[in-house]
């Protein structure tokens, strides 16, 4: 273990091997005064509210599609929904990876008790607002919908300096950058700027897929490194590539695409996508991914970060041809595909590790992470089923709906109740 996390040392971002170390939690201090369990870990109450917002998120809008019950605006119904499956379920997740990396990127306790309980507040404080965003003043909504971002920026930049962990503070510039986003959303969406509303959920998308394509570059290698060990597949197999030259160059045309496919020039930022595809196809395939099926803890990882690639194509080919296939479709393979499943597949692996439980998926988790692959698949199919459009958008939906369903069912008492063992 020591000689593989010697290997992972120094990359551009992260000064420890893997960013969040399932296997090795970082030591928990024991609270000055009695914390529940639920407040013992960022992770805890965010992730578990990510899998609720999920189900909430989706639920609510196609209520009021398909039934004609009332349902939050955000200028619409659609971008109400749209902004809560980006900003506030990712948001969530987001800031419990974070804040549980940290502690084992400085070896600092993990924040716990009052800041837990105050980083919660201000993610509820934005949900309500944004139930009542059509009926409040527009500086209250973006106080209420930012404060969580401000706080978890302060909070991780806070460990990070007191860790002497500073490289890692760039790491917060891309959570700056979603919170910009999300706020000119609101304005854009609430005709305060005369700025198309529908730019902004796919910016905060391609700002996730950077995060996914940053972050999963160190944990999936590392992870799947070391079930290959245990495995006895090493050194029978080629190795999990670590980060190198090739993996800066798919970060830096990932980061180019995203950016070029905000231009005019859509041709040319098509091209530039599907070759980013291939290059992060290779990439996914030069950490061995296929050499781990009888594991779905490591699996699940590559079958997440598959749909960042898949993504990226069918944005291409969207840009270069509308009249087949809609952008908005094809986004959802890096919304409702790279983003969520990468969210169930750390997440539910974090929750194991941190609370002192095997690392074992069980069947409910695994049957929820293959529901949601799967209702990426059948939306993504979908566009072009002709008549069957509804047919299989429903299908989609209720695998949706049945997978974060398992997953809360699954890790619910797990986040809530007291860990197994100390540490």
């Amino acid at each position: 273990m020591a000689k593989i996390a010697s290997e992972l040392q120094g990359h551009i971002m992260v000064s420890r091997p893997i960013p969040i170390l399932i296997t090795d939690p970082a030591a928990t201090a024991p609270a000055s005064k009695p914390t529940w369990p639920i407040w013992r870990g960022a992770f805890r109450p965010l992730f578990l509210l990510a899998g609720l917002q999920a189900i909430i998120g989706v639920v609510w809008w196609l209520s009021s599609m398909i039934h004609g019950l009332w349902a939050p605006q955000l200028g619409t119904t659609a971008l109400w929904h749209g902004h809560e499956m980006i900003f506030a379920f990712g948001g969530a997740a987001l800031g419990g990876f974070l804040l549980t990396a940290i502690a084992n990127w400085t070896g600092r306790p993990p924040l716990q008790g009052r800041a837990i309980i105050l980083l919660t507040l201000c993610w509820l404080a934005g949900r309500v607002a944004m139930i009542f965003a059509a009926n409040i003043n527009v500086a209250v909504l973006l106080i209420a919908e930012l404060s969580y971002f401000a706080v978890l920026i302060i909070f991780a930049a806070r460990e990070l300096i007191l860790g002497n962990n500073r490289r890692n503070l760039k790491l917060l510039a891309i959570i700056g950058t979603l919170a910009l986003i999300d706020a000119l959303f609101v304005l854009a969406a609430t005709d305060v700027i005369a700025v198309d509303a529908d730019l902004f959920p796919r910016a905060g998308i391609f700002v996730f897929m950077v995060l996914i394509a940053l972050i999963g570059g160190r944990i999936i290698p590392g992870f799947t490194r070391n079930w290959l060990i245990r495995a006895g597949k090493l050194p029978g197999i080629a190795e999990p590539v670590s980060f190198n030259r090739f993996d800066a160059l798919c970060m830096g045309a990932l980061i180019a695409s995203a950016i070029l496919a905000f231009t005019p020039w859509h041709q040319g930022a098509a091209i530039v996508l599907m070759i980013t595809g291939v290059l992060h196809y290779a990439r996914l395939a030069r950490w061995r991914g296929i050499h781990t099926v009888r594991e779905p803890l490591v699996i699940m990882l590559h079958a997440a970060y598959f749909w960042l690639p898949t993504s990226l194509m069918l944005i291409g080919f969207a840009l270069l041809r509308p009249d087949l296939y809609g952008i908005n479709d094809a986004l959802h393979a890096g919304g409702a595909g790279a983003m969520a499943c990468m969210i169930m597949a750390v997440g539910g692996r974090a929750a194991l590790g941190h609370t002192g439980r095997a690392l074992v998926a069980g069947t409910l988790y695994t049957a929820g992470f293959s529901l949601i692959w799967l209702a990426t698949a059948l939306r993504l199919i979908a566009p072009v089923a002709g008549s069957h459009y509804l047919t299989i958008l429903a299908a989609a939906t209720l695998c949706w709906v049945g997978g974060w369903l398992l997953f809360v069912l699954r890790y619910a008492p797990i986040l809530i109740g007291a860990p197994l063992k100390k540490g």
